[in-house]
Parts: C-alpha cells; sequence; structure tokens
C-alpha cells in the first residue's frame, strides 16, 4: 500500500524570488537564485557545546570531532537530532568523560524545537572519545537503530521500539577499537539484511604521540606522521550479530579514512565502496558479485586528482548534479588544495570536472569536512553544501592568509554542470566563521524544504532552517520487504512533463554524520508528475502511473516493495 502524508507547504513571506527556467531538454537552470537559509539552534532548544579538550599537547583527535545526525528515532513523523561529544584525552589513565561531555539526543517536539531525551532514552553511557553517527535499521524491525563511532571502542545501540536503545555492541561484535571516524551501512551481498563498512583513521596511541613543529609552531600533526589504520567490513549475518569479513572480501587496504559511503557507482545493481583517505589515495572497491571487492579507483579516476596527487581527502557527497542517470562524487580535501568534483561518465571511469564546475578557486583556501548535494529551493537541481574549518588552531601564525575559523559554503546549481556561491544572499550564517566538521540534511519542520545540521569542534552546532522560496515537491520514503527494511541501495526516478530526477537511497557520506532519508524530488514549477519508478536491491521494479492523474505532489509517499499501488491519503 502505499501512504500518502499530506505536508503543510510553507506560507511565509520571504525576501527573495526565483526565476526558474526550462530548456528543451527539460533540465532546470537558476536565472536568479533565492536561497535563504536562517540560524535558528537557540530558537529550537539545542543548547550543545562540543568539548574537543584541546590541550598543550595537541593530540590529534583533539581536531577531528564531531559528527551529527537526523533520524526520526520514535517513528512520529518528525527528524530528531543526535549530536556527538568527545571530551578530555590523557594517556595517563583510561578514558572517562564527565557528565556534561556526553553525546545529546534531542528529540522533535513538532513544533520546530526539540527537547533533551538522551536519559530518557537510554543513551547517557558513551565509553569512547566521540567522532561520528550514523543510524540505520540494521535488524530490519522497523526502527532506527544508533551505530557511534569512536577513537576507543565503537558502539552499537539498538532500537527496543519504545523510545529506548540497548547497548548491543558486544552481543553483534562491532566494537572494532580502532580509531574510526565514519561509517556506512549498505547490504553488499543483496542478502537483506544491512553490512557496516567503518573508516578507521590512524594507528595512533596517546602513550608514543610526539610533538609536531612548522616553522618553529607547535601544530596538531599531519596524517603522514602516523601508519593509516585498516578499515573493517562487517557482514550482517541476520540473528542481530556481525562477523568481520574485511580480509575474505578484498578490502585490508591500510588507508587513512576519514569518510565512506556505500554507493552503486557502475549501476550494475550492486552497492560499491567509496573511502576519503587523508593524504593517501582514496578507494573505490568495485563489488565482485560473490562477496569479495576490488579496488578501481586508479583505473576509475578517483584515487587521486587531475594532477595524478593523493588529496588530504576528508568529506564524502554524492548525487546526480547534472541529471544525467547517475551518482557523481564530490570529495573535500585540505586548504592550498582544491576540493575535487569527480563526474560519472557511466561508463566505469570519472572525470574530475572541479574547474569547469566552477569549485577550484571557491576552495583553495579552506579546509572542507562534511558536504552534501542538497536541492535547496526544490527546482530539480541539486545544491552544494560544504562546511570548512582548519585542523590547526593557530593555522595562521604559519600561514597568515589561512584561518582557523572559516565560513561554510552553499553553491547554487546553474542547471549547466556548474556552480555558483551564494554567501552573500543565502543568510548571515554563511558570512560568520566557524570550526565546521559535520553536516546533515534533512527536512526537521516538514515543510517540504531540506534544512540543515552543521555540527563544530570545540563550538556548538549550527541549525540551519531553510526558508528560500522553494517549489513543488515529492517527498518518498520507501520500506522494503525483501530488500533491507530501509531500503538503502535502492534507485529512484520520478518523470514529469519537463523532467527526469534520480536518487539513490544511502546511509553516510559528508563527515562522521547521517542525513535524512526519506528522498525528497523537487519537481520546479511542474504541478504534476507522470510516474515514479522504484528499483530495489531485490531486483525488483516496481512503476507508479499518474499520467492520468495529478499525482501525489506536495506530498510525502510511503512505498512498500511488492505491494499494489493502492493510494491512501491522510
Amino acid at each position: 500500500m502505499l501512504l500518502f502524508l499530506t505536508d503543510n507547504v510553507k506560507a511565509e513571506t520571504l525576501l527573495f524570488t526565483s526565476l526558474i527556467v526550462l530548456s528543451c531538454t527539460g533540465t532546470p537552470s537558476v536565472a536568479e537564485t533565492a536561497l535563504r537559509f536562517t540560524d535558528q539552534t537557540q530558537q529550537a532548544g539545542i543548547h550543545f557545546k562540543h568539548t574537543n579538550g584541546a590541550s598543550e599537547e595537541k593530540y590529534l583527535p583533539e581536531t577531528m570531532g564531531a559528527g551529527g545526525l537526523f533520524f526520526d528515532y520514535n517513528n512520529d513523523g518528525h527528524l530528531d537530532i543526535y549530536l556527538v561529544n568527545s571530551g578530555t584525552l590523557s594517556p595517563a589513565s583510561e578514558f572517562h568523560r564527565h557528565p556534561n561531555d556526553m553525546n545529546v539526543l534531542y528529540r522533535n517536539k513538532g513544533d520546530g524545537r526539540f527537547i533533551d531525551a538522551t536519559v530518557e532514552a537510554g543513551l547517557q553511557q558513551n565509553h569512547g572519545y566521540g567522532m561520528g553517527c550514523l543510524a540505520a535499521d540494521y535488524d530490519n524491525d522497523g526502527d532506527a537503530d544508533l551505530y557511534l563511532t569512536n577513537f576507543g571502542r565503537n558502539q552499537l545501540y539498538r532500537n527496543n521500539g519504545d523510545g529506548t536503545f540497548t547497548d548491543v555492541t558486544s552481543h553483534a561484535g562491532v566494537g572494532d577499537g580502532k580509531w574510526s571516524v565514519s561509517a556506512s551501512f549498505g547490504d553488499f551481498n543483496l542478502d537483506g539484511h544491512l553490512d557496516l563498512y567503518v573508516a578507521n583513521y590512524l594507528d595512533y596511541q596517546l602513550e608514543t604521540a610526539h610533538a609536531c613543529f612548522l616553522e618553529g609552531v607547535h601544530i596538531y600533526c599531519g596524517p603522514h606522521e602516523y601508519p593509516g589504520a585498516r578499515d573493517t567490513l562487517y557482514r550482517n549475518n541476520g540473528d542481530g550479530t556481525f562477523t568481520d569479513v574485511t580480509t575474505r572480501a578484498g578490502v585490508r587496504n591500510a588507508g587513512k579514512g576519514l569518510g565512506v559511503l556505500f554507493t552503486d557507482y557502475n549501476n550494475d545493481g550492486y552497492p560499491d565502496i567509496f573511502v576519503a583517505n587523508d593524504a593517501v589515495p582514496d578507494f573505490l572497491y568495485q563489488n565482485n558479485k560473490d562477496g569479495t571487492f576490488t579496488d578501481v579507483a586508479t583505473p576509475a579516476g578517483v584515487a587521486y586528482n587531475s594532477e595524478g596527487r593523493a588529496t588530504a581527502s576528508m568529506g564524502i557527497a554524492a548525487g546526480d548534479y547534472d541529471n544525467d542517470g547517475v551518482q557523481d562524487l564530490f570529495v573535500t580535501n585540505f586548504s592550498l588544495e582544491i576540493n575535487s568534483l569527480f563526474h560519472n561518465d557511466n561508463d566505469g571511469f570519472y572525470t574530475m570536472t572541479t574547474f569547469e564546475a566552477g569549485l577550484a578557486d571557491a576552495s583553495f583556501s579552506k579546509l572542507g569536512f562534511g558536504t552534501q548535494f542538497i536541492d535547496a529551493d526544490n527546482n530539480g537541481s541539486l545544491e552544494l553544501f560544504v562546511a570548512n574549518g582548519h585542523v590547526w588552531d593557530n593555522v595562521s601564525e604559519v600561514t597568515p592568509s589561512l584561518s582557523y575559523r572559516q565560513q561554510c559554503q552553499i553553491f547554487g546549481n546553474t542547471g549547466t554542470g556548474q556552480f555558483t556561491d551564494l554567501f552573500e544572499t543565502a543568510g548571515r550564517f554563511f558570512k560568520r566563521s566557524v570550526v565546521a566538521r559535520g553536516v546533515a540534511i534533512g527536512d526537521y519542520n516538514n515543510d517540504g524544504a531540506a534544512d540543515i545540521l552543521v555540527t563544530c569542534c570545540g563550538e556548538p552546532p549550527i541549525l540551519l532552517r531553510n526558508d528560500s522560496q522553494v517549489h513543488n515537491y515529492v517527498k518518498i520514503r520507501l520500506v522494503g520487504t525483501e530488500s533491507n527494511r530501509d531500503s538503502i541501495g535502492a534507485k529512484v526516478w520520478i518523470r514529469t512533463d519537463e523532467m527526469t530526477l534520480f536518487r539513490e537511497v544511502t546511509c553516510g557520506g559528508s563527515y562522521a554524520s547521517g542525513s535524512e532519508r526519506t528522498l525528497l524530488f523537487g519537481i520546479g514549477a511542474q504541478k504534476t508528475i507522470q510516474s515514479i519508478e522504484v528499483k530495489w536491491q531485490s531486483g525488483h521494479t516496481q512503476t507508479l502511473d499518474f499520467s492520468n492523474t495529478e499525482g501525489p505532489v506536495n506530498e510525502t509517499i510511503y512505498i512498500t516493495e511488492n505491494q499494489s499501488s493502492v493510494l491512501q491519503k491522510d
């Protein structure tokens, strides 16, 4: 059955207007941009400050955290927020967090405000120095479970379905124990159970950490000072436990992973794995369809930048920015490098198009972390958000032209393969400098416009409400039956009279953070859609034909795998 939930369309009067022009090919282009975001952190009741424990010793983990998450943990239809904290590091004693340094779960009250629900949800015990978080229904019971990455042992919390969680890390066997930053869920063997890939960073021990200096200035060490840590691939056994299949699957390369995402880059129906590595070549593990992978990053064109150099890759965004029906990749890098936009040529190869897309100069002085594609105005073209902040708190002493706190960026999509920096008009936040790390995208107030959560190192997060003049949309939530219940890996096409839009359901990417998995399709001025097509990981394809009806515009649709297309509106 398909359940239609009607969302309230935004009725606010906005300051900016927009003109959307449809070319003869049906590709939307932005003639005049109307993006606007407003910081609602305090008004929404988010009273949180990340503690990194910055010390004179400059332990490297202090400058690398932390992430955040949009997810609906209690299935009430409103996105909740989870924020990761870190604490203080000391080699002299076993790590313990102060009670004020715990991670926080904020429950959405449904009126634009949040309330701290950490204790009532049973999430007050955090055992490591926090890095990232991710949510997915690993046990297919209908609610979102929570995975935390740490400098130290990771944690898996099973959602009990009653608003509480239980720590099942030991039983599930996914504690890892390395320095983990990001993770991604995906069903690599198509058995209907979500597997887990954990990106691990460096083999770093506080007891043996050493000081680093550049031009006489004591700085946080770079990744070249320490060996990389091997990532971990866990296969879901379907009984609440996981098995480490890293060696068996052929993903034993010792990189220096910071970002990771399951995504089907070659459209063969099997999820592949892209890993963003810091200062060593990135990985693109192609799924061999037999439980093993082969790293094809170099021949595919994503291991290095266009100059043949490994970059300090941090975060990952995946999306079809030029509406040609395949997922492209965007990777954030270190300052005095440029970020990498990899166009998927749909033949197993990528082309780096950062310069052609107008993204090179804007990123040269920035140090990027989290990033996501977002259709901020629902015109059918994906904009690009980048969170920036340096890792050296004294970088200006080394390079006066650089700063520790930096401005985040949002780039408008022209619809011609190019982007434009919108910092002058997108809102006050984009003129403010922060030490940003994670990025999550989600419509927390259910108004049909995608909002943004930005997490920071040693600073409060920022909740950006999308106040843009948005156009029509269709939101789609998939429920798998043969496929994993979260439908991660499923592909969806929406067709209107003027455009065809493509999305893939993913879980991970960005940096140490997780976004809403309900798919938001902006369809511009279109008031009807022709069809929705879903290709499930099970191999089934469902097509909903709306050619003789108005179709579900400005509504949220639930599509259940293999069930008849009976429509019911609430």
